[in-house]
């Protein structure tokens, strides 16, 4: 009795762990009675443009997510498009494939202002991390009011922290009293705008087109730390006007792994589609997650039917902007750039107008052939291979790729295709080996073999078919002659007498 006892909670215990690392989840199912939730939408794809497109044709308020993963031992980047709610739904619940994600914010829609600050801690012993997010708030809030009258302080700056012992890493994410950008490009126009007399001090910093550049402060080394001489050093203050007040900003300057001087914000995250990590998530392979800092003053509004996570969640993210009336939409374009867009585009139409080419493509060969106008036949040209990503058995290789990815409520992730294929083979080989079986079976036990019932009814119409022309053949009709003595009587009982 007590062996089985024991043999019984061995059991339990086992089902319990089992349980506990693959615990059953509910699946997300809206209801009657909470109008509120969305329909279900969860759709994989690898990759972002066919998610995008996915998401426009798509009837409910979809977004597209990145999530980060390991799937046949490769690390790969997915692309999800679900509704908030629903994402939110298993987000919570923790899984695996899950906790990696971030939020695609697309080209050319409304966003809020963000930035995303960080350096590195060896490098920088002396750096306060809260007092530069502090200045960096300061110095900006002033800025948008200055250029756009929007008023602004620390009380309406979301402030996510996912620092480490070696790393500081900050995402400040400005939510304006009903004032967005025009897209993430005009928000990092504003900021490098607001940053040009800071980063062109001394020299060592690259100029105004430089700057403006789409390229991160990380790439620094390459103006100012490979030409062999040691930048200036930056004065201990460094002092610029903002609404008539003086901020000291030497301190946005720190030093990467190598000891170059680059700026505390990296202005690197203000381009097309750019993927920005979520609250709640890490990188891939470490375990620091975004979490509410410390020093965040921004006091989330909680409602009836979302939680206070939740609420951090949906003010986390760059692209949710709930538009009213009453909503402005912040603009600043760069007329560097767009002087910079023009030369390039002049420079462009003198070359091509110098000497212009012709382009044939073998599609069988998969190859281009260039020759210069007018130097004969093209087609004996020099031939050059062509990307792979514009040959047709990539492009319809990636075709079949596109939603063949499913996940489960549990956060596992597995390729249709492949599943189906497996299927399909087993099932051929199951359905051949038993074909072959009854075929041997029919040869060697012909004569006891049942016929089929289609066989035996089409002999039976045709017996009877057989005996109805046996009966014809038989059955003939005889018609009796009529004797001449009752056919002259009855034609002399139709005669008048006149006629006689």
């Amino acid at each position: 009795m007590k062996r089985k006892w024991i043999e019984k909670l061995k059991k339990v215990e086992s089902l319990a762990s089992q349980y506990k690392r693959h615990p059953i989840t509910a699946a997300y199912k809206p209801k009657l009675s909470r109008p509120w939730q969305p329909s279900s939408v969860w759709r994989l794809f690898p990759r972002q443009a066919a998610a995008f497109l996915f998401a426009k044709a798509c009837k409910e308020d979809v977004h597209v997510f990145a999530l980060e993963t390991v799937l046949d031992e490769k690390e790969r980047r997915l692309y999800l498009v679900t509704t908030y709610a629903e994402f939110w739904f298993y987000y919570m619940k923790r899984p695996q494939s899950l906790a990696h994600c971030y939020e695609i914010i697309p080209a050319d829609t409304v966003c809020k202002l963000y930035f995303d600050l960080e350096y590195y801690k060896p490098a920088n012993p002396g750096a306060n991390g809260p007092k530069m997010v502090a200045l960096v708030i300061e110095f900006f809030s002033k800025k948008l009011e200055d250029d756009f009258g929007v008023k602004c302080s620390t009380d309406y700056v979301l402030n996510l922290d996912s620092s480490s012992d070696v790393k500081f890493s900050r995402h400040l994410i400005f939510l304006l009293p009903n004032a967005v950008f025009k897209n993430n490009i005009h928000a990092g126009n504003f900021i490098k705008s607001a940053l040009q007399p800071l980063l062109s001090v001394n020299g060592c910093i690259p100029t105004s087109e430089a700057f403006l550049n789409e390229r991160s402060m990380n790439d620094l080394d390459g103006y100012c730390g490979n030409n062999k001489q040691k930048p200036q050093k930056i004065p201990s203050e460094l002092h610029l006007t903002a609404n008539q007040e003086i901020c000291d900003l030497s301190s946005l300057f720190v030093q990467d792994k190598n000891g170059q001087m680059q700026l505390f914000i990296d202005i690197g995250v203000y381009t097309k589609n750019r993927n920005f990590r979520l609250y709640k998530s890490s990188k891939l392979g470490k375990n620091v997650n975004f979490e509410v800092a410390e020093d965040n003053r921004y006091a989330v509004k909680t409602s009836k039917h979302v939680s206070e996570e939740e609420q951090i969640f949906l003010c986390s993210l760059i692209s949710n902007v709930r538009f009213t009336d009453s909503l402005k939409v912040l603009t600043c374009t760069s007329a560097e750039n767009e002087r910079t867009g023009a030369s390039r585009l002049s420079a462009a139409s003198s070359v091509i107008s110098e000497k212009s080419h012709i382009l044939l493509i073998k599609k069988q060969e998969d190859t281009e052939i260039r020759r210069s106008h007018g130097d004969g036949d093209a087609s004996n040209g020099a031939a050059y291979p062509l990307p792979p990503e514009v040959c047709l058995p990539f492009i319809f290789k990636e075709e079949d790729e596109e939603c063949s990815l499913t996940m489960d409520e549990n956060g596992k992730i597995r390729d249709i295709k492949q599943n189906v294929l497996l299927e399909e083979l087993t099932v051929g080989k199951t359905t051949e080996s038993q074909s072959v079986e009854s075929n041997t079976i029919c040869d060697t036990v012909w004569d006891s073999c049942i016929d089929d019932a289609d066989i035996v009814e089409a002999a039976e119409d045709a017996e009877l078919l057989d005996a109805a022309d046996s009966c014809l053949k038989d059955w003939r009709v005889e018609e009796p002659d009529i004797p001449e003595e009752l056919l002259l009587q009855a034609a002399d009982a139709h005669h008048t007498p006149e006629e006689t």
